[in-house]
């Protein structure tokens, strides 16, 4: 239960530090948000919503495609029906040139069932 909590209170904070970044443009911001997202997820690995984030982070805001994408690989590995983690592996494939992986995880994604309408 300790863990389970320990966990939420490292995601909430490195959801602050994401949102201060997203503001301010500041790298540092997203930097702490990466680091308490893998808090929250080396506390509880049944959070992937951090490793999402972490990965969603690394790509968009940090420009590190190759860790994004390990963290998109490691959650699909996990759940290969994932839907977040299909879309954005796909996004981040893209901005890296891989057209074939990013049109096959476009496709697999919107093979999927509409589970959440933000995705």
């Amino acid at each position: 239960m300790i863990r389970y909590t320990l966990a939420r209170i490292y995601y909430l904070w490195g959801s602050l530090h994401r949102n201060f970044g997203n503001r301010s443009s500041f790298r540092r911001e997203h930097l702490s948000a990466i680091k308490r997202f893998t808090q929250a997820y080396d506390a509880d690995p049944s959070l992937r919503e951090a490793r999402l984030d972490r990965g969603i982070i690394l790509y968009r805001e940090l420009g590190l495609h190759d860790e994004a994408m390990a963290d998109f690989d490691a959650l699909l590995a996990e759940d290969p029906h994932y839907g977040p983690a299909l879309l954005n592996r796909a996004m981040a494939a893209q901005e890296s040139g891989l057209y074939p992986q990013a049109l096959a995880d476009l496709d697999a994604y919107l093979a999927l069932p509409v589970e959440n309408e933000e995705y």
